[in-house]
């Protein structure tokens, strides 16, 4: 694999620079800068985003779960006719609880309605850079921690419907959740009617954890990021199947006064696409310095190239802060 890199500059602490490994590199103008010290790679998780053992607490009931926010705003999917959106449901209560497996979504409300049918669909992993922590905390889903449940609406025909009706659309989405008791949840659109001799159908996917969301951005000042080799030159990142690509980010503070720190340990998201899957890691702030004006920080950065993995140009994206 060869590459080329982008850099980006961000005036937040959210940084997303994209790789595409096709061509060559591109380096500064002038005379190049000795390279900082490289920051050694550490494959620690963060905390919350760790997979680990957890004990099943008892199932969630609909009295200790409350709708976050007006609840799902539906979408036009991404694939065929159809809305596609999520709720995001809290344990307000006292104790964890379990909220694993997936609800039984009915429309409800509406004087008249089509017959509906479920159809459970498989788990979808999240867009990069977004990440979510593992499906086995939901195992006990803490106090004040969130799970969201995505809902695939397809074919709303109301029988005897003609041109010029007024069509009363359904009051909510009902979810009656796997340990009893049922939620009506608010919703900002209805789907179309594509087949009026079909039944409305239901998609819903089970639950997860909801994506974390740490409050303010890791820095608040500007940020360069541009891919380099292990000594600090521009390279082009090349690795063979099924080992791991190692490479460096030089993360550069550009500003004339202000200096880039991390008195929060920013998490990084890597993925090798099209045959990889998203890998999340802890910057190793232990060891990284803060950045002065004027200067940078290099930083080890690894990723497993798939077995799989197509011969030739593959795309490598790589994001900081992706929780915050």
């Amino acid at each position: 694999m060869t590459g080329s890199t982008r850099t980006r500059q961000v005036a937040t602490g959210a940084l997303v620079v994209l790789l595409a490994l096709a061509t060559g590199c591109r380096s500064r103008p002038g005379a190049p800068a000795a390279a900082p010290a490289l920051v050694p790679w550490t494959d620690a998780v963060p905390p919350g985003l760790a997979d680990r053992p957890v004990p099943a607490a008892p199932r969630c009931h609909a009295a200790q779960l409350r709708v976050v926010g007006p609840g799902i705003a539906f979408r036009p999917a991404a694939a065929g006719a159809g809305a596609t959106g999520t709720a995001t449901l809290r344990n307000a209560g006292p104790a964890a609880c379990r909220l694993d497996g997936r609800p039984t979504v009915r429309f409800v409300g509406a004087p008249a309605a089509p017959a509906q049918v479920q159809v459970a669909l498989p788990a979808e992993p999240p867009t990069f850079p977004a990440v979510v922590p593992p499906a086995s905390l939901l195992r006990a889903l803490r106090p004040g921690a969130a799970a969201t449940v995505t809902i695939d609406w397809r074919n709303w025909c109301v029988p005897g419907a003609g041109a010029g009706a007024r069509l009363v659309p359904p009051r909510a989405a009902r979810l009656a959740l796997p340990g009893g008791g049922s939620l009506d949840v608010g919703y900002s659109a209805v789907t179309p009617c594509v087949d009026p001799g079909r039944p409305a159908t239901v998609g819903v996917r089970p639950f997860q954890p909801a994506p974390p969301a740490e409050p303010g951005g890791w820095t608040n000042v500007r940020v360069q990021a541009a891919v380099r080799s292990l000594s600090g030159e521009p390279a082009a990142p090349h690795a063979r199947r099924g080992e791991l690509l190692r490479f460096a980010i030089e993360l550069r503070n550009p500003n004339q006064q202000a200096t880039i720190g991390f008195a929060r340990c920013p998490a990084l998201a890597e993925l090798l696409a099209p045959a990889g899957v998203t890998e999340v890691h802890q910057l190793n702030c232990a060891a990284a310095r803060p950045i002065p004006p004027g200067a940078a920080s290099l930083f080890e950065m690894r990723v497993r190239v798939p077995a799989g993995a197509p011969l030739g140009s593959n795309g490598l994206f790589w994001a900081l802060d992706v929780t915050g």
